[in-house]
């Protein structure tokens, strides 16, 4: 186990980490070019404002982390699991994201440009202010997720799931107005 590191981008830097557990580590700031982290875990840790370019998480967990304002430039994140982390202000471009959970966290603002979600699970989180552009969300479950604002831009949906609440919510957002039908 890893715990209260602080990272910088000399120490990660083209590097293979495999099967470690990372606790209340620091990466916020750095720099992740071309490194590799497989079946790894992450629980309270920093990322907020990382570069993290040509880099591969798969198979990897993150539990109540920040990763605020992360661009996840060229990166692979394969059957990932987010559970109670912040990822405000990401930009997520080009990015396999199927099979990954995004569960009881706060997505709002994000951009997901070009990526695919099929069969993922954004559950219980907060997508205020998120833009899905020309995105894959065939099979993805959205259920108990906050959609107010959200954006769908050219996104293949099919078979995706939406419990009523985000439904109302995604559907007053852009005007809408729910009233009881008059019976008369």
């Amino acid at each position: 186990m890893i715990k209260d590191k602080e990272f910088t981008t000399e120490l990660l830097k083209g590097q293979s980490f495999m099967g470690e557990k990372f606790q209340n580590c620091k990466f916020s700031a750095q720099n992740f070019r071309f490194s590799t982290f497989e079946n790894c875990s992450f629980e309270f840790c920093d990322f907020s404002n990382a570069l993290i370019n040509s880099t591969s998480f798969e198979n990897c967990s993150f539990t109540e982390c920040k990763l605020s304002w992360v661009n996840f430039k060229d990166t692979s994140l394969i059957k990932c699991n987010f559970q109670k982390s912040i990822l405000e202000g990401c930009t997520f471009e080009k990015q396999k994201l199927s099979d990954s959970t995004f569960e009881s966290s706060d997505l709002s603002a994000n951009y997901f440009i070009s990526c695919d979600l099929s069969k993922g699970k954004i559950v219980g989180s907060n997508l205020f202010k998120t833009v899905f552009d020309h995105c894959k969300l065939t099979e993805t479950s959205l259920l108990g997720s906050n959609l107010a604002g959200t954006l769908f831009q050219d996104c293949k949906i099919g078979k995706t799931e939406i419990d009523i609440d985000g439904f109302i919510s995604y559907g007053q957002s852009k005007g809408f107005v729910l009233e009881p039908q008059n019976k008369g």
